[in-house]
């Protein structure tokens, strides 16, 4: 659904609806004229203008004859005319273009009018009722439609190239024997006397290879490609995922949205390979190019991986993982939760209906409340004020800390991330479980003036922080990278007390230093993160012995693990993770049903608020239950 700040300037266009009929489900359709082969074929250089009607359509009619526009609006002051129901009317030019490729495609068919759903012009987005009234009809909108059309724009100077690579990754991923959703099981290790695996890997390789001839034209194709706005836009993710056939299409060229996603995939091949076992393409900054692909893989996450009937918190979880990579984006700062909706199954989520008569903060604590009376306190790994903004804060200025901000930039990514992408086959063990075997319910948790009520037992108080790791893209280079972790993890081991009473040998020392920057996970498969292992352990000892090739797989792990949270250490002894606003004199606080702890900070009137989750090594799998005679807790109450 197009952005509503866009159709502000609806008023000019008009465009006089006639009311849709809720009781039968009624939405807009929009009738396009074919181009006449006289006016197409025209010497003069003139361009037709798109001409097209509305009529109405009951969803419970069948057949459903119309092709669904996935689209972004693209800038509201570079318009272009079209002619509705007789009248002209500006739209912008992304869709003009949009609407002008589907008359031409059907130029020399005059008796063919394609039939479409187009939000901007099938909605009156100026009735927030019967706004409010159609996105609840979203699911059904792109589930009967007979075709869905993702449109990434008009062509550019590369993007054919881009979906013929697609295409041609396409056809590799499906090599004889064994088709793409075989071989993404797979297991990537150094072992190549495997056959299927010697096999695969040469297959992955050949296709590097391709990508990277000249001058890398391929990959970077395929790159700008999945830079086009379309695929950071929010409401495509239930566009593609609710649609029963969809076809990409750049300009003229396209692909079907099968062929789209087995190149993706081949894609995630690649990556995984260069991350985990290098490559024998005779290419040597391997780590490097691995991460130029992910920058790119990471802008697809959202609508190759989403799928229907998902919980509500591994779509939050969505979001969120892609706060701090390409952001989803809308400008109307509701959608972040109520382009989800459609993909929620309600088995597995709480109840919670679009309504654009409520504000956003009304939305944000509503959403909120619902969930963390669901999913416990654990959904306070998406709150906290690490994510605040100068521009979220003034928005949200009565919010209480507790609210996530689905609008952030610096929406945190939880540690024990819910993930959507295990798709190898089998589901992964829960990453950590500090208070194993408590549990609070919250359902009468909240007072009248939005504080929330909870059971906690405070770990230790901050009384020492270290720097956060530089985020800089001048560390892509792995020789950079490997050297400034090491530098960084210097400083760690200068924050490390003298006299432990929690790490009391040399091992256990040793043991905190490499597993706190990587909050003890190692990279498995396609976002998925596993227990860290020996073989990490021995790529931090690469690094810290400066081997590159070696040393760079962990220092991958950790500049993810490390994004925007910095080291401490607790007056207890205790060290760890938390965010990168958390200050000297904060607390840290397990809670019941919550598989990580908090970090606290005190907000007078014996109240606290929520900074963000924490790594705390030595805590993380239950040892406050051996470590302590008896664990107490107290009643916190977070504003």
């Amino acid at each position: 659904m197009a952005d509503q700040e866009h159709f502000q300037n609806a008023n000019a266009l008009h465009v006089q609806y006639r009311d849709l009929d809720p009781s039968k489900a009624e939405i807009r359709l929009v009738e396009l004229d074919p181009f006449r082969a006289a006016e197409f074929t025209s010497d003069s250089g003139h361009q037709p203008v798109v001409r097209c009607r509305l009529k109405h359509h009951s969803l419970r009619e069948w057949p459903c004859h119309y092709t669904a526009l996935s689209y972004v609006w693209g800038d509201p002051n570079v318009t272009s005319p079209i002619y509705l129901d007789g009248l002209e009317i500006q739209v912008t030019k992304n869709l003009e273009s949009a609407l002008r490729h589907l008359a031409i495609e059907q130029w020399n068919d005059t008796d063919s009018r394609p039939t479409l759903w187009v939000d901007a012009i099938c909605i009156d987005q100026r009735n927030q009722v019967e706004r409010t009234q159609q996105v609840s009809l979203m699911k059904d909108i792109f589930r009967n439609a007979y075709q869905t059309l993702l449109w990434l724009g008009p062509a550019t100077g590369d993007s054919d190239l881009a979906i013929d690579t697609l295409r041609q990754m396409s056809l590799a991923a499906n090599f004889p024997g064994q088709h793409f959703n075989s071989w993404s099981k797979f297991p990537f290790t150094d072992i190549t006397s495997d056959p299927p695996m010697a096999t695969i890997r040469s297959i992955l390789d050949k296709a590097l290879a391709e990508l990277c001839l000249d001058d890398f034209a391929r990959l970077k194709a395929i790159s700008s490609l999945f830079d086009r706005p379309w695929f950071r836009r929010v409401w495509v993710i239930q566009e593609r995922v609710l649609s029963l056939n969809c076809v990409v299409c750049c300009g003229r060229e396209w692909v079907t949205w099968e062929k789209f996603r087995e190149g993706f995939w081949l894609l995630c091949g690649i990556r995984d390979n260069l991350n985990i076992v290098g490559s024998d393409t005779g290419r040597q900054d391997s780590s490097a190019l691995a991460t130029f692909l992910t920058t790119g893989l990471n802008k697809v996450i959202p609508v190759s991986f989403t799928r229907s009937n998902s919980s509500l918190l591994v779509l939050f979880s969505l979001l969120s993982g892609m706060a701090a990579k390409a952001q989803l984006q809308a400008s109307d700062r509701r959608d972040y939760v109520f382009a989800l909706l459609s993909l929620i199954d309600l088995n597995r989520s709480p109840l919670i209906l679009a309504d654009y008569t409520k504000d956003w903060n009304a939305v944000r604590m509503e959403v909120a409340k619902a969930c963390l009376i669901y999913y416990g306190p654990g959904f306070l790994s998406f709150a906290g004020l690490s994510q605040s903004t100068e521009d979220s804060a003034s928005l949200g200025q009565n919010v209480p800390s507790w609210a996530p901000d689905w609008s952030s930039a610096y929406l945190p990514q939880p540690l024990n991330i819910p993930s959507m992408f295990v798709v190898r086959g089998k589901n992964r063990e829960r990453a950590y479980s500090t208070l194993l075997g408590f549990t609070q319910n919250l359902s009468q948790a909240f007072s009248d003036d939005n504080r929330l009520l909870l059971d906690a037992f405070q770990v230790g108080d901050v009384s020492e922080l270290g720097d956060p790791f530089p985020e800089a893209d001048d560390l892509a280079d792995d020789t950079a990278r490997v050297a400034s972790l090491r530098l960084w993890l210097q400083g760690l081991e200068a924050m490390m007390p003298c006299t432990n009473r929690v790490y009391c040998t040399t091992e256990e020392v040793n043991e905190a230093l490499w597993r706190t920057p990587i909050a003890d996970r190692a990279f498995a498969y396609n976002w998925e993160t596993e227990r860290a292992s020996y073989e990490t352990l021995s790529a931090y000892r690469a690094l810290k012995a400066g081997e590159v090739s070696e040393g760079v797989k962990y220092a991958n792990i950790a500049s993810i693990k490390l994004l925007r949270r910095r080291p401490f250490v607790s007056a207890n002894g205790l060290i760890g993770l938390g965010p990168t606003g958390m200050s000297i004199g904060d607390s840290v606080w397990a809670v019941p049903g919550a598989d990580v702890p908090f970090v606290f900070r005190s907000a007078g009137a014996s109240s606290f608020s929520v900074v963000g989750e924490a790594y705390v090594h030595g805590i993380m799998d239950g040892e406050l239950r051996q470590l302590l005679p008896a664990i107490e807790f107290q009643r916190v109450v977070v504003a």
